[in-house]
């Protein structure tokens, strides 16, 4: 099928608009012009050569012109429909990001990358390009003054490439701030020299890794750095405080960075389903047959401080049974703080036994207000550290099932207000709640060594 009779003209100014273009001398045959218009790219090879316009006209197939409105659509990005006397101003309105500078480019799988080069490039394989935009070397004095800012909720990865340090970013301040669906970024160590970085992760809710090889810091100011960072945990299973800044850049004990080469978290998974029931474990896929409502995964040794890092937890309230799997005994350190917290229609917890080396409970029942018993059957006490609150406000528990060898260790272990307000607790001997008596020093067999309020199962 044949577009019509077509004015030799129109035909030179594209191949003198491509030669613009590309600085070249080459001539081309209607069928190479759409190849030729998609390897423009900005770069010009030297003074182009411009054919005289013709005159005569001929047939030429619509596949050709299509060709060629395709190509000047995959460089402009836009959707616009080119008559064949309209391809010469299009491809002469094209416009290249060159030059060597800093630049943040947006990804279609998500992902923010950030380089330092001649042009617009990625270093992700197989990568397709969304936009991109020159980073300021002099920061940013707030988020809204990202030039990415409109994008924020599309980025769920960040990706520093190895010559991002080149451009001498010295305020990182606010890079990530607001980005809630950012998960991990990469190559933090390219922002070694940066000096200020106050509020950079600020409200980045599922960020729960910062992967650095080799990052050494030069911040004298991060302010509320990790602000709203509920999820992210570092190499060693530390997770930020509300108020912690670029002190806690670093790979120990209280530090959120991630060594790629040693990193000590494990995780595991978690499965809410549409009949009420939530399963922690170490397998990788829900329950077949099961209508699954939420579901994400949590990090075995975290120590986790704060409510609302669950990936349930805006289903909390859905939760009725809980059932800790028999294959989580596969972790040898786990954490419970704040696991359940909160959850007010919780009426079974099962498998509690089934936990490892479990150091800290801060909070983990605190407010089930529909758990009347619970079976601690099976759970070695012996490495608890923390018990602040495990139970605080369970007005409705009556009963706390334990092996009948059950101790606590005999230092190393503390509690403050571990019955807080368990109005109904009662140890198997016949111990009743007193406010006097909330602290750790009462999670024991009822009788056994004092009073308590646990009850020897069996």
């Amino acid at each position: 099928m044949a577009v019509g009779t077509i004015q030799r003209s129109v035909l030179t100014d594209i191949a003198n608009a491509i030669r613009t273009q590309n600085g070249g001398t080459d001539t081309y045959l209607p069928s190479e012009m759409a190849a030729a218009v998609l390897a423009l790219d900005g770069t010009k090879a030297g003074t182009p050569f411009q054919a005289t316009p013709g005159t005569g006209a001929g047939v030429i197939s619509d596949a050709v012109f299509d060709g060629i409105a395709d190509a000047i659509r995959a460089q402009n990005g836009l959707t616009e429909t080119y008559r064949p006397s309209e391809m010469a101003s299009a491809i002469l309105a094209l416009s290249w990001d060159v030059g060597v500078k800093m630049r943040a480019i947006l990804l279609a799988d998500g992902t923010l990358e950030f380089n330092y080069r001649d042009g617009r490039s990625s270093d992700v394989p197989g990568a397709v390009i969304l936009d991109a935009w020159e980073v300021d070397p002099a920061g940013y004095s707030s988020a809204s003054a990202r030039p990415w800012d409109d994008v924020k909720l599309s980025v769920t990865r960040a990706v520093f490439d190895g010559d991002f340090s080149g451009g001498g970013l010295a305020n990182a301040s606010y890079l990530f701030h607001g980005l809630e669906n950012l998960v991990e970024v990469e190559g933090f160590e390219e922002l070694s020299g940066a000096t200020s970085m106050n509020q950079m992760f600020v409200s980045c809710a599922s960020l729960e890794t910062i992967w650095a090889d080799g990052f050494t810091s030069s911040a004298t100011s991060g302010s509320l750095m990790f602000s709203g960072c509920s999820r992210l945990v570092g190499g060693q299973g530390y997770v930020p405080e509300q108020m912690d800044n670029h002190n806690e850049l670093n790979y120990g004990a209280d530090g959120v960075l991630t060594d790629p080469a040693d990193d000590r978290r494990e995780w595991f998974r978690c499965f809410l389903y549409a009949d009420g029931g939530l399963v922690l474990t170490a397998a990788a896929e829900p329950e077949a047959g099961r209508e699954l409502v939420s579901s994400g995964r949590l990090c075995a040794n975290a120590r986790y401080n704060s409510v609302g890092y669950q990936p349930w937890y805006d289903h909390r309230h859905d939760v009725e049974a809980v059932e800790i799997a028999a294959d989580m005994a596969a972790y040898d350190h786990v954490n419970t703080n704040y696991w359940f917290y909160g959850h007010q229609s919780i009426a079974s917890v099962t498998g509690m036994g089934n936990l490892c080396g479990v150091r800290e409970m801060q909070h983990t029942f605190n407010s089930c207000s529909g758990l009347t018993e619970i079976d601690l059957s099976g759970l070695d006490p012996s490495s608890f550290e923390d018990l602040a609150y495990t139970f605080g406000g369970c007005g409705s528990l009556v009963t706390i099932w334990a092996d009948a060898d059950w101790a606590l260790p005999s230092s190393g272990v503390s509690g403050f207000q571990t019955f807080y307000q368990c109005a109904s607790l009662v140890g198997g001997a016949g111990t009743t709640y007193a406010s006097s008596r909330a602290g750790y020093q009462y999670m024991r067999i009822d009788g056994v060594g004092g009073a308590g309020y646990l009850t020897a199962k069996g």
